[in-house]
C-alpha cells in the first residue's frame, strides 16, 4: 500500500468513526439514514466537501482530513438529511447550483434549531441563514431565484457602482461566499452534472445504477421506498427518545402533513365557491389524513349534514409533463372531496398539444359520482405543452358542456399562457404539481385560482 492509499484509508476510518460514534450516543434512527449510503472517494474536482445522490456519500480526502470528529458527524447528518427531505429526487427543472445552495440552507437550518450542539458542529463555511430557518428547499430556491433576478435586473439597467460591485457591496462574491465563477448567473446554468459546476457539493441528482437521471416513474418509486424508510427511522428514534434526530423527522414528516392539509383545504374551499350547497365543513386536521402505506385510502373527512346531490365538475389532464405518474393519487384524494361537495358527475379531458377522444369517439370521458362511480385516471396522449385546447373545447362545444360548473386542470406547470379571450364562462383552478410561477414560465394564467399540489404529497408514504 503506498502514501496516498495509507491517506485514502486514514480519511475513510476517520468518517466510519464519527458514524459509529452516533451509533455509541443513541443516534439510531438517524444513524439507520446515514448507514445503508455507501462511502465513495471523489477527487477534489468533482467534489471538495461531501456529497449524496441519495444511493452513496462520497468525500473527499482533503476534506474529511481538515475536520474533527464533531464536523464530521454533522457533515454526515447533513447529508442523511439531504436523503431523508429527499432534496436528490425533487430538483426537477430547477437550476442546479441555486437548489444545492438552497437544500444547504434548508438542511443546516434545521440541524441548527436542534441545539444538538454537544454531539456535532457546524464546519467554517457551512450554508446559514436565520431568515432560512423551518423553510423548505423549494421556499428558498424561490426567494433565491427572485433574488438573482432582482441582482440581475439591477446590472443589466446600469445599476453597478464603478467598481463592478453588486448591490449588496460584496463585489465578485455569490451566495456561498466564495469569489464568482463563470457559470454562476441562472442563464449559465447546465444539466447538473456534479463535475459541470462548482458548488458545496452536498446533492446530486439520483441516478440509476447506469449513471441515467431517474424516470419520473422511478422517482416515484423511489420516494415511497424513503419515506417508508423515514418512517421506520422516526420510529427508532422515538422509541430510543433521541431527542434532536428525533424532532427532525418528525419535522420532515408534519410538514408533509400539513402540505396535504393545506392543498386539500384550497381545493375544497374553491369548490364550496363553485357548488354551494348545505353542506357543513370543518377544516382538515392531521388525524384525518391517511397514515397507512397507501395512497388510495387518502381522503380527510370534515364533518358535513346530508345536502342535495348536484352539479358537475369538469377536470382537464395535461397529459404533456409528470402529472400522469401521480394520476391514481390525485384522483383518489380529489374524489373524497368531490363526494363530501356532492358534485353529481365529473367530466374528464385529456390534453398536450390537442386533445384526445375515448373510444366512443366523445371528447369527455364521464363518471356518476352519485351513482357510486370512483374516478379512474388512466392516460392517454402525450407530448407538447399547450392546453389552450381545453378552452376550446369549453368555449366552442357548448352542447357537451352545457352542465359543467367549474374545472380543474391537473398539469405540471410547464405550459404556454393561455390567451384571456379563452377565458371560458365557468370558475377554473389549477392544480399544479409545480409551482406557478416557475423557472420557465414567469407570469401566472390569465384567469382562474391556482393551487400548488407538491409531487411528494402525492406520493404514498
Amino acid at each position: 500500500m503506498n502514501n496516498n492509499e495509507k491517506s485514502s484509508e486514514l480519511a475513510k476510518t476517520k468518517i466510519i468513526k464519527a458514524r459509529t460514534s452516533l451509533i455509541q450516543e443513541g443516534r439510531l434512527g438517524i444513524a439507520s439514514m446515514i448507514v445503508p449510503l455507501a462511502l465513495k472517494e471523489v477527487s477534489e474536482s468533482v467534489c471538495s466537501t461531501m456529497a449524496t445522490d441519495g444511493k452513496h456519500i462520497f468525500w473527499c480526502e482533503k476534506f474529511v482530513d481538515k475536520c474533527d470528529e464533531k464536523e464530521l458527524v454533522f457533515t454526515l447528518v447533513h447529508e442523511a438529511l439531504h436523503v431523508t427531505f429527499a432534496h436528490h429526487l425533487r430538483r426537477g427543472k430547477r437550476n442546479p447550483r441555486l437548489w444545492n445552495i438552497a437544500c444547504d440552507y434548508c438542511i443546516n437550518g434545521e440541524l441548527h434549531r436542534s441545539g444538538e450542539y454537544s454531539y456535532w458542529r457546524m464546519p467554517d463555511g457551512a450554508l446559514y441563514e436565520r431568515d432560512y430557518s423551518g423553510q423548505t428547499a423549494e421556499e428558498i430556491y424561490a426567494d433565491l431565484e427572485q433574488k438573482q433576478d432582482s441582482s440581475d435586473d439591477k446590472t443589466q439597467g446600469g445599476n453597478q457602482g464603478e467598481s463592478g460591485d453588486d448591490a449588496n457591496g460584496e463585489g465578485g462574491k455569490n451566495s456561498t461566499g466564495n469569489e464568482k465563477k463563470e457559470g454562476d448567473d441562472l442563464a449559465n446554468a447546465n444539466d447538473g452534472n456534479p463535475k459541470d459546476f462548482e458548488t458545496a457539493g452536498e446533492i446530486w441528482d439520483a441516478v440509476n445504477d447506469d449513471g441515467k437521471p431517474l424516470s419520473e416513474n422511478e422517482k416515484v418509486n423511489a420516494e415511497r421506498k424513503l419515506n417508508n424508510h423515514v418512517r421506520l427511522s422516526e420510529s427508532v428514534d422515538r422509541a430510543c427518545g433521541s431527542g434532536a434526530s428525533e424532532n427532525i423527522f418528525r419535522g420532515r414528516l408534519k410538514d408533509l402533513d400539513l402540505e396535504i392539509a393545506d392543498y386539500l383545504s384550497k381545493i375544497q374551499d374553491w369548490l364550496i365557491s363553485v357548488f354551494p350547497n348545505e353542506t357543513s365543513w370543518n377544516r382538515p386536521h392531521r388525524s384525518h389524513i391517511w397514515r397507512d402505506t397507501t395512497y388510495r385510502s387518502g381522503n380527510y373527512l370534515p364533518s358535513k349534514k346530508p345536502s342535495i346531490m348536484g352539479g358537475t365538475l369538469a377536470i382537464g389532464i395535461d397529459v404533456s409533463g409528470s402529472t400522469t405518474y401521480y394520476l391514481d393519487a390525485f384522483a383518489s384524494q380529489v374524489q373524497g372531496l368531490i363526494e363530501q361537495c356532492n358534485i353529481e358527475k365529473v367530466k374528464v379531458c385529456w390534453c398536450s398539444t390537442i386533445c384526445y377522444k375515448n373510444e366512443q369517439g366523445e371528447w369527455w370521458d364521464e363518471f356518476d359520482i352519485a351513482s357510486g362511480d370512483q374516478l379512474k385516471l388512466e392516460a392517454r396522449g402525450g407530448g407538447g405543452t399547450e392546453l389552450t385546447p381545453i378552452f376550446n373545447l369549453l368555449n366552442d362545444y357548448t352542447d357537451d358542456v352545457a352542465d359543467l360548473q367549474g374545472i380543474i386542470v391537473f398539469t405540471d406547470g410547464y405550459f404556454n399562457p393561455i390567451a384571456e379571450d379563452k377565458e371560458p364562462d365557468i370558475p377554473v383552478l389549477w392544480a399544479s404539481t409545480d409551482k406557478i410561477p416557475n423557472s420557465w414560465h414567469k407570469t401566472e394564467p390569465n384567469f382562474g385560482e391556482v393551487v400548488h399540489l407538491p409531487k411528494r404529497c402525492l406520493t404514498d408514504y
